[in-house]
């Protein structure tokens, strides 16, 4: 999967790059809007990577990693902005945004900070083992076999692949709703014996950075099925005009302020799938951290 992902991103990262050297830079109210988005973004990442660097957590490796692969899918997204709206890089872009989220639950059901999962222990049963490789093969079938078919046709300006990536996100929140619920959905570790502060401190962690990936996930179950809509019924059926193909039939035309807005919705919400993991490894702990020092103030305050 590394090897195909590396490939894949190498054509599109030299895609981008030579149509961005080729454009006419014109930076309206959109560009502006999209590159102060990029650098938030990438600031909440590097936030993140701060907090995780200097961690002794099983997770802080597998974190810090993605959180660098995100911060390269940023970078790009934005230049894409400056390109001349070319199918195939944007496809990519946004299957890799998709596996990103992914990555992030397969981290933590991995690496999280559960006391079971830390001490080796067997969380759930074998079906979930299966369920997170079977969607690592899945997003390499869909990266390979979508990037073929990422083109524009007369009478189908939206291509099947990203009908593909988008199904395959949703098919795979499905997936880990059942992995969450046979394996993570744990109130408690009461039949531990060895329970202690730590351990209910740890297991308060992972609840909360489970419950913060599935809350950003529901939101981009909406978008993603109303992005799915725009394409298929807004561009090929009432607004055939806003969007057309290039003369090589690998770019995307914009007629009418309809059809930009079309793209912006999916830039959009690629760097919004890039967001999840600050979300998840910055926000939720910050949050917890917040809660933890309220609770240890209220203690003091009845001792006293």
């Amino acid at each position: 999967m590394t090897t195909i992902i590396e490939s894949i991103l190498d054509r599109t990262k030299s895609s981008i790059i030579e149509a961005t050297n080729d454009a006419e830079y014109d930076i309206d109210y959109k560009g502006i809007f999209t590159i102060t988005k990029a650098l938030w973004t990438a600031f909440g990442i590097y936030r993140a990577m701060g907090i995780w660097n200097d961690s002794k957590s099983s997770l802080s490796g597998p974190a810090v990693r993605l959180m660098c692969f995100n911060a390269v899918l940023v970078a790009l997204v934005t230049a894409y902005k400056l390109t001349r709206r070319e199918i195939a890089p944007l496809f990519v872009l946004q299957c890799l945004g998709h596996y990103s989220c992914f990555l992030v639950f397969a981290a933590l059901a991995g690496y999280g900070s559960h006391p079971r999962i830390k001490k080796g222990k067997k969380v759930g049963d074998r079906r979930i083992g299966l369920a997170i490789w079977t969607l690592h093969a899945l997003y390499a079938v869909v990266l390979v076999v979508g990037y073929q078919y990422a083109a524009c046709e007369e009478g189908n300006v939206y291509p099947i692949s990203f009908v593909m990536s988008d199904s395959l996100f949703l098919a795979s929140y499905v997936m880990l709703l059942y992995v969450k619920k046979r394996g993570f959905d744990i109130d408690d570790l009461k039949d531990d014996e060895d329970e202690d502060e730590d351990s209910r401190e740890d297991l308060e962690l992972f609840q909360a950075q489970v419950a913060a990936f599935f809350s950003q996930q529901r939101i981009l179950v909406v978008w993603h099925l109303v992005e799915m809509l725009l394409g298929y019924v807004f561009l090929n059926v009432f607004f055939e005009e806003a969007v057309t193909c290039d003369e090589s039939g690998d770019a995307w035309v914009f007629n009418f302020k309809a059809g930009k807005l079309f793209l912006l919705f999916h830039t959009y919400g690629v760097k919004q799938s890039l967001g999840v993991a600050s979300t998840v490894f910055y926000k939720s702990v910050k949050k917890l951290k917040k809660k933890r020092r309220k609770e240890e103030r209220k203690k003091k305050k009845k001792g006293e």
